[in-house]
């Protein structure tokens, strides 16, 4: 009889059957974004990455029907920003693309435009150019008569700031998220932010800002409303994949 073997069993694979299964459910009761997002994270560290892309077709042809669903998807395009998750999403995106699902392929892999280069650098009225760190400052201040001018900073790491002034308003996000030249990062700082990604004029406005990094805009057209997806799908400013994506959710029966 051979000895048993020395060497230690390879790991076993992670499952591919539904991580998620319930998980649409659960979240519906959490009140809090940012802990449905944490929650989602978790998530992800038990998936497979064809079980995550079995699990986006599902989503997006159940987000149409089903609101929980709709909660699990934007949980699960937010949650999916956090650079731990980069291995994941790139082979979960392969193995949409091998299965000849476009749009699920699109939501999971980043491919925006590239950053655009001599970002206008605003004034805020102090006679000399301001450092980061002063500018990040004055994002952090309530005044309404800065704060208009602080909202012009293009700078990703400022529009950070000012996403979580109390001071600013929904009408001042959409602005900034429709600025352009726009740099993609701030775009998807605005995405990442519990507190405005669940504003639908928010989304609706970063999907139509070209500088949007291409999987945020998927995510953002997976939920849009009947009337905003069939004008959108007509749209010339908008990239190929993306009106095929408007187009296809015009079409849902079950879209509200």
């Amino acid at each position: 009889m051979s000895p048993p073997s020395s060497r230690s069993e390879p790991p076993k694979p992670k499952e591919e059957a539904p991580a998620f299964a319930g998980l649409a459910r659960r979240l519906a009761a959490v009140p809090d974004a940012a802990l449905r997002i944490a929650y989602t994270s978790n998530a992800l560290e038990a998936i497979a990455p064809e079980a995550l892309a079995s699990e986006v077709d599902v989503l997006l042809e159940g987000v149409r029907r089903a609101p929980e669903q709709a909660t699990l998807l934007l949980s699960l395009a937010v949650a999916l920003q956090d650079p731990r998750h980069a291995p994941l999403r790139h082979a979960a995106a392969d193995v949409a693309r091998d299965r000849g699902r476009s749009l699920t392929a699109g939501l999971l892999r980043p491919s925006g435009p590239e950053t655009p280069e001599n970002l206008p650098r605003p004034d805020f009225g102090m006679g000399r150019p301001l450092t980061l760190g002063e500018r990040k400052t004055l994002a952090r201040r309530r005044d309404r008569m800065l704060l208009l001018r602080v909202l012009q900073d293009p700078h990703p790491e400022v529009v950070r700031i000012v996403l979580g002034n109390p001071a600013v308003t929904e009408a001042d996000i959409v602005r900034v998220a429709a600025r352009r030249p726009a740099h993609p990062e701030a775009l998807a700082r605005i995405f990442r932010s519990p507190r405005w990604v669940l504003r639908y004029a928010v989304r609706l406005t970063l999907l139509q800002n070209p500088h949007c990094p291409a999987d945020i805009a998927h995510a953002c057209v997976a939920l849009l409303r009947r009337s905003d997806a069939k004008k959108l799908a007509r749209a010339p400013t908008l990239a190929r994949s993306l009106r095929a994506a408007c187009l296809r959710a015009a079409r849902s029966p079950t879209l509200h």
